[in-house]
């Protein structure tokens, strides 16, 4: 099963493997964004891929990494009516998701919500919600079958004239947070994990296997016109069954990340 690493190119065949790459990403990872937890690390690499380690100082003045969050710097700029922030029971405070609406309208919220989790949340946490906000959101994927047309797709879902109901196309589908409804504990502990997972379908733009700098790994990105939406969809190769072809379309099990394109841009480190 994919991972949220092994979706840009990093699989390792243990703890120690993982530890080692891991510490030299933060060893390189030049880029500072300061924030009320302390400092986001930033390791870029040409690809797009990015590792957010998050940092603080300890008592005896080193600097320590308290955990990390992948993410991918694609093309995607959606406009979002941001609504909460949602800080978990086990995040730390560098770490939680942004809840919003699709395409808002004066008249209403918007078309329809999505949850995403946030890679620069404690840069994000001190704003007032509602909010309208451009946001690069992108999908980490865990399933992701292709077809050549909108044609292949339906025939692969069933007879054209079915009464069986089948996704549009073009969907999004936040299947997490009907999951939450669902739950709906009043103990947060209770809660699922996964708020910000989603079942998508859409037209993809353009696609390209890019190759992880670190490990030499490839990892497939795509630019995938949805409902109302345009995101950008990172892959582990492993996952991905039916050929990729632009202009043909896709149907994605993911879960959505994201930052917010109105804070403050990162700074190299001196």
């Amino acid at each position: 099963m994919a991972s949220n690493l092994s979706t840009i190119g990093f699989t390792f065949i243990d703890e120690d493997s993982f530890r080692t790459t891991m510490m030299g990403c933060a060893t390189e990872s030049t880029v500072r964004l300061a924030c009320g937890a302390g400092t986001y690390g930033i390791w870029r690499a040409r690809s797009g891929a990015e590792v957010w380690f998050h940092l603080t100082n300890a008592e005896n003045g080193s600097t320590e990494i308290v955990g990390l969050t992948p993410f991918f710097e694609g093309q995607s700029e959606v406009l979002l009516k941001i609504t909460e922030s949602v800080s978990r029971n086990d995040d730390n405070p560098f770490e939680g998701a942004l809840k919003g609406w699709v395409s808002p309208d004066d008249g209403s919220d918007g078309s329809y919500p999505i949850q995403f989790e946030a890679v620069d949340f404690a840069a994000s946490n001190t704003n007032t919600w509602p909010d309208l906000r451009h946001v690069r959101l992108t999908a980490f994927a865990r399933e992701l079958q292709a077809f050549p047309s909108d044609e292949a797709y339906y025939a692969a879902r069933g007879e054209p004239n079915s009464e069986v109901p089948k996704l549009a196309a073009h969907a999004y589908i936040p299947i997490g947070l009907f999951a939450a409804d669902v739950d709906g504990a009043d103990d947060a502990s209770n809660q699922p994990q996964s708020e910000s997972s989603a079942l998508l379908t859409g037209k993809i733009i353009e696609h390209r296997v890019l190759t992880n700098d670190t490990t030499g790994q490839e990892f497939v990105w795509l630019l995938v016109e949805s409902l109302e939406a345009t995101f950008d969809i990172v892959a582990d190769p492993a996952i991905v069954t039916g050929e990729l072809i632009d202009g043909g379309t896709i149907e994605a099990a993911v879960v959505m990340f994201g930052r917010l394109l109105e804070n403050a841009e990162p700074d190299a480190a001196a």
